[in-house]
This record gives structure tokens, C-alpha cells and sequence, in this order.
């Protein structure tokens, strides 16, 4: 059960990693289709600023699973240097487990967000005028997708602490 659950995990952090990739590509194509539109065409651009802002924070919240499950995170590793491998493996543990708690409640004010946005029909308020739950989401379906990689990274460096 454990296995498939890592599987899964990796599975879902590499599409994330797939997500990220294509939406800051659409984005490029996008800021293209902008300053050509504005450039040779005079027009007055509208959508696609909301679109790429909202592209970019989806790609940032949604691509940090994937960035986590490749070691691709910050961390301040030189102070392993002066820590035994044990010490080391607990401090990862310890702070996986704050991680997680930071993202448990940012899913939880998240949801908050998104359902309020949701319900009373929050939108842009601009000319193309998107609901807002939508960019929204993006915080709250990271947040569920680092709480699972984090879950995961906690049953690995535990198993590394038990090998050790």
C-alpha cells in the first residue's frame, strides 16, 4: 500500500512538473500574441495579463509539488555538515512535519477562499471579468498536492531513519 501510494505521488508531481511546463509556455505564447496585437494592431489589450498572472500563479502553486519531489527546493544543507546523518534525517522529518502543517492550513483558507469567491460569485471586475474561484483553486489544489508529496516524504525519510 505504501509503494503504490509513492507511485502515486510520484506520478502526480511529475504531471504538476508537466502543468507548470505547459502553462509558462502558454504564457510565453501568450505575451507574444500581446505585444504583437498591441504593436502592429494598436489594440487595446484585455484578457491576456489576467490570463498570464493567473497561468503563472497556477504554474508556481501547482508546479511545487513536482519541485519537492525533486530535492529542487531550497534548503540550507551546509548546516548537515556540522550534524550526524541521525541528526540530520531528524531534522528533515521535524521539518516536513511543519511544512505540512503550513500547507494543511493553507488548504484550509484556501478552501475558504474558493468558497466564498465561489457562492457569492466573486469575479475580476475587469472588461473580460473571469471568476476569481478560479485562480483561487490554484492555491488550494497546491496546497492538497504539496500535503500529499509531503505525506510522501515524511514515509520516505522515515524508512531511511529505520534503515539507519
Amino acid at each position: 500500500m505504501k509503494n503504490k501510494y509513492l507511485k502515486f505521488c510520484d506520478f502526480t508531481a511529475k504531471a504538476c512538473g508537466a502543468f507548470a511546463v505547459l502553462a509558462l509556455l502558454l504564457s510565453i505564447l501568450v505575451i507574444v500574441e500581446l505585444v504583437f496585437e498591441r504593436y502592429f494592431f494598436q489594440r487595446a489589450i484585455t484578457w491576456q495579463t489576467e490570463l498570464v498572472t493567473m497561468l503563472l500563479v497556477a504554474s508556481t502553486f501547482i508546479g511545487s509539488a513536482y519541485v519537492l519531489s525533486e530535492k529542487a527546493h531550497v534548503s540550507m544543507e551546509w548546516i548537515y555538515d556540522f550534524m550526524s546523518k541521525k541528526s540530520v534525517l531528524r531534522l528533515k522529518i521535524f521539518t516536513s512535519f511543519l511544512s505540512l502543517l503550513f500547507f494543511l492550513i493553507l488548504f484550509y483558507f484556501g478552501f475558504l477562499m474558493v468558497e466564498e469567491a465561489f457562492t457569492k460569485n466573486y469575479s475580476t471586475g475587469t472588461v473580460w471579468d473571469p471568476p476569481l474561484w478560479i485562480p483561487y483553486s490554484s492555491m488550494m489544489i497546491g496546497a492538497v498536492l504539496m500535503i500529499l508529496q509531503y505525506i510522501a516524504e515524511i514515509i520516505k525519510l522515515t524508512d531511511e531513519a529505520k534503515q539507519n
